[in-house]
């Protein structure tokens, strides 16, 4: 497979709990988040900001956002922000059946690219995927957009409020797959979100990260 194109970096990992290790299954010459040099200060990196504060005033701007969130990050990509979603979903080859945790997926983009994969490419009907977002607003938004869809119907869907530090509400080892997507860098403790995903990955299951990467390019670089 291709790796994602340029401002996009996905690191694809294997979860094995029994080894100790996760098992790289990356596409070579794509970037991991280790790899990655630090990104561009935000409130959430910023020093400046008080740590009590910075999830309250993300949860403010994304709050502004949410009605309008995925055709900004589109017009800001050019157009990539959705294909490069769509790659990352497939780039999971994700088996039927299979339980998706889309972690600060509030808009739902990455759970609609995964059902309509597993539907057209595994023809499987079985597959379901739960979003988590600490934004109510985004959830609104993706709720919205899946009312009256048969992934609704079916139960396919489901939306929680929640924080990727601490995933209360999903069980130990019960997912297959845990994605985030452009959410890791917003989150104040990393640590503390890459602990609960292995906490609520399957062993065996996969980890998925789309984010975006650093470049160089005077224009595009910021």
């Amino acid at each position: 497979m291709a790796k994602l194109p340029l401002l996009a970096a996905t690191a694809v990992r294997r979860i094995n709990t029994a080894a100790g290790k996760p098992k790289d299954t990356q596409t070579p010459g794509a970037t991991t988040m280790s790899q990655r040099r630090p990104p561009a200060p935000n409130v959430a990196y910023s020093d400046s900001v008080p740590m009590e504060d910075k999830e309250e005033i993300m949860d403010e701007v994304y709050d502004r956002l949410a009605t309008k969130y995925d055709r900004v990050t589109g017009m800001l990509s050019f157009g990539m922000n959705a294909v490069w979603k769509r790659r990352f979903v497939h780039r999971m080859q994700a088996p039927p059946g299979a339980r998706l945790l889309d972690v600060a997926g509030g808009t739902g983009e990455v759970a609609k690219h995964y059902l309509e994969y597993q539907d057209k490419v595994n023809g499987d009907h079985q597959s379901s995927a739960h979003v988590v977002d600490l934004n109510a607003g985004m959830l609104r938004v993706g709720q919205s957009r899946m009312a009256g869809t048969s992934w609704e119907r079916d139960r396919r869907i489901s939306f929680a409020q929640g924080n990727a530090e601490d995933l209360v509400d999903v069980a130990d080892n019960s997912v297959d797959i845990y994605a985030i997507s452009a959410g890791m860098h917003n989150i104040p403790h990393l640590d503390k979100a890459l602990s609960e995903a292995f906490r609520v990955v399957k062993p065996g299951g996969m980890y998925a990260c789309l984010e975006y990467g650093h470049i160089d390019t005077p224009v595009l670089g910021p």
